[in-house]
């Protein structure tokens, strides 16, 4: 998890927002609305990456309400509260359901930036009783996820490794981005090299 930009607000969610007025359920009006603009705007801030956990979104993602709707009407198209969620059975959105906990950091309002670390195998350690909640909440270490990591992490270190002895390389190969669990491989990276 890392922070995040939040984008313009879809002019069709501020639309939808002043027009609901809780007259309907928050799930049947959420249901109703045309959510592509939503989605897109988020997936671009996000970089194609789950707002929790950093993986690959794929077609089905989910647009989270942060903060449950449920909680209070006004939450339904409130652009500060939706966050875009991978579809992992075990992890973030669908762990975390219709629940709340107020030590849980929304990424485009909270800088999580030294509340977890990373290991080349996969695992993350929350650094508080709070971040390790956190984990647990969402599941960021469910095994599906630690997998992934660890196929990114460990294939990471070991060309970093590879890579000492070559300082052109090394600086060449440190230019390119990470597609997925960026958090996690700059960790990886400082902790291997320093850098």
């Amino acid at each position: 998890m890392h922070k995040l930009s939040r984008p313009s607000q879809p002019v069709e969610l501020a639309q939808a927002k002043r027009s609901y007025t809780g007259n309907i359920s928050q799930d049947e009006a959420w249901k109703a609305f045309d959510k592509n603009s939503a989605r897109e705007a988020l997936r671009i801030a996000q970089n194609g990456l789950c707002g929790y956990c950093e993986s690959m979104l794929t077609q089905t993602t989910r647009i989270d309400h942060f903060e449950p709707k449920k909680h209070h009407y006004a939450l339904t198209f409130d652009w500060d509260n939706l966050v875009l969620s991978c579809d992992e059975k075990d992890s973030c959105d669908c762990k975390k359901g219709g629940n709340f906990n107020n030590y849980w950091i929304n990424p485009y309002v909270t800088d999580p930036t030294g509340m977890f670390k990373f290991y080349a195998d996969g695992q993350v350690q929350g650094l508080s009783v709070d971040a390790q909640n956190i984990i647990e909440d969402f599941g960021l270490d469910c095994p599906s996820l630690e997998t992934k990591r660890k196929g990114v992490l460990s294939t990471l270190q070991h060309t970093l490794f590879a890579l000492l002895d070559e300082p052109e390389a090394l600086a060449y190969f440190l230019q390119e981005e990470a597609d997925m669990f960026p958090t996690a491989y700059q960790q990886i990276i400082h902790n291997t090299i320093g850098v």
